[in-house]
């Protein structure tokens, strides 16, 4: 049987902004970074009692506590790098312009 595969922290605004907004101090939601869990990915925040939730846009899901706090503590042992999106810049080389010839058109005349 295959097991699940463990729970992915990384820790920063850089991560959280992807899925969610900032929110107001008196929120109740003190947001740490993203957390991705299997195939769900989401920002990870700590509720007012304590809780870790993955926060999706307004849309809060559960995590395990145990698990949350293993996963955090080996994120802050290593150094996480922020990811950029941007596509890879591949110079082409300019194609020259095309030559365009415009031929006289040609008129016949019928003998009358």
């Amino acid at each position: 049987m295959a097991t699940k595969p463990e729970l992915s922290v990384r820790i920063g605004a850089l991560e959280w902004e992807r899925y969610t907004y900032a929110r107001p101090a008196d929120a109740g939601l003190t947001l740490i970074g993203s957390v991705r869990d299997g195939q769900q990915m989401g920002a990870l925040a700590q509720t007012a009692d304590g809780k870790y939730v993955q926060v999706v846009g307004d849309f809060l899901v559960p995590l395990s506590t145990a698990k949350v706090t293993k996963a955090i503590a080996k994120a802050q042992g290593k150094p996480v790098a922020p990811v950029f999106f941007a596509p890879p810049v591949v110079s082409t080389p300019a194609k020259p312009a095309p030559v365009v010839t415009i031929k006289r058109r040609r008129v016949f005349v019928l003998p009358s």
